[in-house]
């Protein structure tokens, strides 16, 4: 299936998945939470801000990666391109590679790597924090399995950014890969992913090259703590809109863990931007927890929400660096 088709596919299903969770939650149920939650202006002006703080810590982050790797762009041309980028890489599957796209047709060689790294970095974080988090409160009151948990999934992530780092030995895993699946390499599957990864190699020089500037200790900290920092905001921010719609009824910590099922689904399924799947995994978990309420209206008003402020902000980025030159391709690192 041709990509164009693909992503379009991945979107009617992640529709008709959102469809059924308004169906199967009471649309009437929904429009009257609806009309509730605008009784309460000061708690959706309340999430609206903390939105747009998350998306002004996602463009901090992507500045300072930037500058890191040795890009240095211009903070109005950064902007700019982290408006774009983000946009896409939320109305189009496979977030993992999506946002770097564009840079690799206009951004040259150098912020490539550093899109690559960028996306790779805040994926492992999410999903790694997310995990955490629904761990933690699946199984509270286990302490010791919480320290299993959290010292097998820090283990790997260290592990990964060694991986990450060492260009020949991810060389020599990836020829181990394509050792063992060279008996089902006309499987229509695995000749995609071979093809895919014969693409991403062309561009392994800027990424390694990112790598080395970027997978030290300093920056890897600072990274998290910014990631840390854009997660319990929008975990507050999502906490106003259930006040907003559901009542004081819900812990924190399990606001936090929802918003963890959430993010992983977000990055794990092909949908675009997790689309019905997130809303599925959200309301089966608040369900796994004993709770009977009707979580579909704050759901649907925190995408709403977030897809407000990441078009506001590709807006203003295309806005504020209208008079800019379109970022010249480098061959060189």
């Amino acid at each position: 299936m041709k990509r164009p088709r693909a992503q379009l596919l991945w979107l009617a299903i992640g529709l008709i998945l959102l469809a059924a969770v308004i169906y199967w939650n009471d649309p009437a149920a929904i429009w009257r939470a609806f009309l509730a939650a605008l009784g309460r202006p000061w708690l959706l002006l309340g999430a609206m801000g903390l939105f747009a703080a998350t998306q002004a810590g996602f463009y901090l982050k992507w500045h300072l990666i930037s500058r890191l790797a040795g890009a240095d762009p211009d903070a109005r041309q950064s902007l700019r391109l982290f408006a774009t980028l983000y946009l896409v890489g939320t109305f189009t599957p496979g977030r993992a590679g999506e946002l770097a796209v564009p840079l690799m047709m206009r951004g040259g060689a150098r912020l490539t790597g550093v899109a690559l790294v960028n996306r790779i970095l805040e994926s492992s974080v999410t999903v790694l924090m997310g995990l955490v988090a629904i761990v933690m409160v699946v199984a509270s009151g286990h302490t010791i399995l919480h320290a299993m948990v959290l010292a097998a999934f820090l283990g790997l992530f260290v592990v990964a950014m060694i991986v990450l780092s060492r260009r020949r030995l991810t060389e020599r895993l990836l020829g181990v890969v394509r050792f063992f699946l060279r008996p089902v390499a006309k499987l229509r599957p695995v000749a995609w992913a071979l093809a895919k990864e014969q693409q991403v190699e062309a561009h392994l020089g800027p990424f390694y090259e990112a790598n080395e500037r970027l997978l030290r200790l300093p920056n890897v900290l600072l990274f998290c703590g910014i990631m840390l920092a854009i997660w319990l905001m929008m975990v507050a921010a999502n906490y106003l809109l259930i006040l907003a719609t559901v009542g004081d009824v819900v812990a924190a910590s399990h606001v936090l863990a929802a918003i963890a099922v959430s993010a992983v689904a977000m990055f794990l399924a092909p949908v675009p931007g997790g689309v019905g799947v997130s809303e599925w995994g959200v309301i089966a978990f608040f369900q796994r927890l004993g709770y009977s309420h009707n979580f579909a209206p704050f759901l649907l008003l925190s995408r709403i929400g977030l897809y407000i402020v990441i078009v506001l902000f590709y807006l203003v980025g295309v806005w504020l660096g209208r008079e800019l030159p379109p970022a010249e391709p480098r061959a060189e690192l």
